[in-house]
């Protein structure tokens, strides 16, 4: 079955709406630009700035959101934690669709950049760097939502996902390789980027070698290698940067905001305008957490979900990146160096009158304020979902309650027994027989 089959589509002319007019249709379909400034366009294209799949927020323990459970809708679908997304096998398949058109993006550069004639090596190799970068976090993404929770121990024989390196549309789709397969070519495509990165770049909304490093990083932890998780976690902090204290905070730009490391958003990036705080999530903030009264929306009937400039960020912060190295420490046995790390960033956080350190010799007690820690500076953030699976691996997860508007409980799941997975979309099974399901 030919490549475009994975997609669940034909592919258009052009995928690339905001350098259209750059771009000419080469045989076979495919859209190849010439010229350097083509190539660096497509980076900009907002199938690759709103990238991070709005069905991945929704299924998140952090929202509350209007859905009945028996709404044949995509949205409600992910929400209710149903293991089939899709409801219309004529539509691009959602979290698919999008993310292997990132990936189509990205091949573009990575199979033709270092052929053209009008930029230097090193300009060609930092496109190239940041390309590499796009293709692996895409694939990563797609292993949170389309594969088991990754174990060391059976990820050889599990199924991981296609891994897509070309733009031929008549090419065959690839098999699902294992997953351990897949998790080892996301590391070797991050760590070649990393060679090829420096500090430079347009924007935040770009990628540099801490990017890298901090996606790396979020990698080894969705595996559970901790020492890796911290080494990377490490070396993005050393990209300039501060933790502001939300005791004097003025509500920075995205762009000029020190805490950001990289900027994403979703592919609905509206959508905390119409969703709310979960109790599950409320319940975890103390009363003096200033994150509450600076970056939620209360409009009288709840409250809504974090923003910054009126926008969800879906890419990485600094904290998060402290936060991982404080769970490292744990893992480790260093209760003090983890402690020290929370304490750091709860005294920018909580009230000066309110504050006080955290003090505990019990390394669940720890692990648990870090993991609780993690869910009030990151939520409704790109890592939650990833973190409601990894840590229902660990046995750490937490139970998540879906609620009525008069706050009745719908549905719950328990960690010990979900799957955090959902099944490959219909539309891709029917185009592409043979390949194997989740369920």
């Amino acid at each position: 079955m030919n490549f475009k089959y994975i997609l669940g589509l034909i592919f258009a002319v052009s995928l690339f709406s905001s350098c259209d007019k750059y771009l000419d249709v080469e045989p076979k379909g495919i859209v190849i630009p010439k010229r350097f400034e083509e190539f660096n366009g497509i980076l900009n294209a907002a199938v690759n700035t709103n990238c991070y799949p709005d069905y991945l927020v929704y299924a998140t323990d952090d929202i509350n959101a209007s859905y009945s459970p028996v709404a044949q809708d995509p949205i409600a679908n992910a929400y209710f934690w149903k293991s089939i997304i899709d409801v219309d096998n004529d539509a691009t398949p959602a979290i698919w669709g999008s993310l292997y058109r990132q990936i189509y993006n990205a091949n573009i550069i990575i199979n033709n950049i270092m052929a053209v004639t009008d930029a230097s090596e090193a300009q060609k190799k930092r496109l190239l760097g940041e390309a590499l970068v796009e293709r692996a976090n895409a694939h990563f993404v797609l292993v949170t939502a389309f594969t088991k929770a990754y174990d060391p121990v059976t990820a050889g024989s599990l199924p991981g996902i296609p891994w897509v390196t070309y733009t031929d549309v008549t090419t065959k789709t690839p098999d699902r390789s294992t997953l351990q397969a897949t998790m080892d070519k996301i590391v070797h495509d991050l760590k070649e980027a990393e060679g090829y990165l420096d500090a430079n770049r347009l924007n935040k909304v770009r990628i540099n070698k801490a990017v890298a490093q901090a996606i790396l990083s979020r990698v080894n932890l969705y595996m559970g290698d901790f020492p890796e998780a911290k080494k990377y976690a490490t070396l993005a902090l050393q990209e300039p940067h501060e933790i502001l204290d939300y005791n004097a905070y003025e509500y920075p730009s995205q762009e000029e905001d020190p805490e950001m490391l990289w900027l994403r958003t979703a592919t609905d990036y509206t959508m905390n305008y119409y969703v709310y705080y979960s109790n599950d999530l409320l319940h975890l903030f103390e009363g003096d957490d200033l994150r509450l009264l600076l970056l939620a929306y209360d409009l009288g009937d709840g409250l809504y979900m974090r923003g910054e400039n009126g926008w969800g960020m879906y890419g990485i912060r600094f904290s998060e990146l402290k936060l991982t190295q404080a769970e490292a420490l744990v893992q480790d046995n260093d209760l003090g160096g983890a402690l020290d790390i929370v304490n750091e960033l709860r005294a920018l956080r909580i009230a000066d009158y309110a504050y006080e350190p955290l003090v505990s010799s019990s390394k669940a007690e720890v692990m648990n304020w870090v993991i609780n820690e993690r869910r009030r500076e990151l939520a409704f953030s790109s890592a939650r979902w990833m973190d409601m699976k990894r840590l229902a691996k660990l046995g750490l997860g937490s139970k998540a309650t879906r609620q009525s508007s008069d706050h009745e409980d719908l549905l719950s799941i328990d960690p010990a027994n979900y799957s955090f997975t959902f099944e490959i979309p219909s539309r891709v099974l029917m185009l592409n027989p043979g390949m194997p399901k989740n369920f």
